[in-house]
């Protein structure tokens, strides 16, 4: 009983670890879709952001995103599931996505709270949590 329950506590552990990197990766590479086609319709004549947008992008989206990563709400949603028993799909993908888009509105000043992120910035952590519950769910939560 005690050493299925330890095995299943490292289950969670690392799928949590692996779902979290898969949506890392998905809300890196969309914002830096998105700001390599801003730097573009900034600068249309500048050869090297015709060319090399996306790399830009990267820099400066990771550049901004990279403080106010935290894994915190999404590990809440991990530990609810877990401990309820919830195996729904749906569960883990709007939790998911609420965690992450939860993210810069948790890490903000209050100053900043006034404005919140463009629509494609909440769109973009929206997506990226989305894939991160599914992730979790297809390796994990399917079995909670």
């Amino acid at each position: 009983m005690i050493t299925r329950t330890i095995f299943r506590v490292l289950w969670v552990v690392v799928s949590f670890l692996f779902a979290s990197g898969i949506a890392l990766v998905v809300l890196l590479l969309l914002g830096a879709l998105w700001v390599g086609d801003e730097l573009r319709q900034a600068a249309p004549h500048d050869p090297m952001m015709q060319e090399g947008g996306e790399v830009f992008g990267l820099v400066m989206f990771t550049a901004a995103v990279a403080p106010t990563l935290t894994v915190l709400p999404a590990l809440v949603a991990v530990v609810i599931g877990e401990v309820l028993k919830f195996t729904s799909w749906m569960y883990y993908v709007l939790a998911g996505g609420l965690s992450l888009l939860a993210v810069p509105l948790l890490v903000g000043t209050p100053d900043e709270m006034a404005t919140l992120p463009p629509v494609q910035a909440t769109a973009i952590f929206a997506t990226a949590g989305f894939t991160g519950g599914f992730v979790f769910w297809l390796i994990c939560g399917r079995g909670a």
